[in-house]
C-alpha cells in the first residue's frame, strides 16, 4: 500500500479499523479470529475488540459479512483504492449539495495554483465535452 493510499485511508477510517482492513484485503476474506490472530503478531486485542470494529465496518459499508456457522466470515467491498474514490466522491457530492457554486469555484481557485492539478481538470472538462457531443 503507498503513502498516499495509506494517509488517504486514515482520513477515512481509524487507526485500527485500517489494520482490520489491510488483514482482509490481503486476506480477501477473514473471520474475527483471523484478523486478531493476524493482528496479536504485534499487539494484544481481545477478541470482543476486533468484532467490534468488524461489525462497525460492516456498518459503514466497508465490509459485507455472510453467515459462517455460529459466526460470520467478512469481505471488503471495496479495494483501498475504491474506498478513497467511493469516500471523497461522497465528500465532492455532500459540498455540491450543501454549498453549490461556491464550492465549485472553491475547488476551481485551489487547483489553480498547482500547474500540474489545472491541467488535469482542463484534461478532464474535455473529455467530458467530447462525450456530451
Amino acid at each position: 500500500m503507498s503513502d498516499y493510499e495509506n494517509k488517504a485511508l486514515l482520513k477515512i477510517l481509524g487507526p485500527l479499523e485500517l489494520e482490520v482492513m489491510k488483514v482482509i484485503w490481503i486476506r480477501k476474506e477473514a473471520t474475527v479470529q483471523n484478523v486478531l490472530t493476524e493482528l496479536n503478531k504485534q499487539n494484544d486485542y481481545a477478541y470482543t475488540t476486533i468484532m467490534t470494529v468488524m461489525n462497525r465496518l460492516d456498518k459503514k459499508g466497508a465490509l459485507t459479512r455472510s453467515k459462517l456457522g455460529k459466526g460470520y466470515v467478512y469481505k471488503p467491498q471495496y479495494t483501498p483504492n475504491e474506498l478513497i474514490q467511493q469516500n471523497s466522491s461522497e465528500q465532492v457530492e455532500h459540498l455540491l449539495h450543501h454549498y453549490g457554486d461556491i464550492a465549485i469555484m472553491q475547488f476551481v481557485d485551489a487547483v489553480g495554483h498547482n500547474p500540474d492539478q489545472l491541467h488535469k481538470l482542463k484534461e478532464l472538462i474535455q473529455k467530458l465535452e467530447q462525450v456530451e457531443k
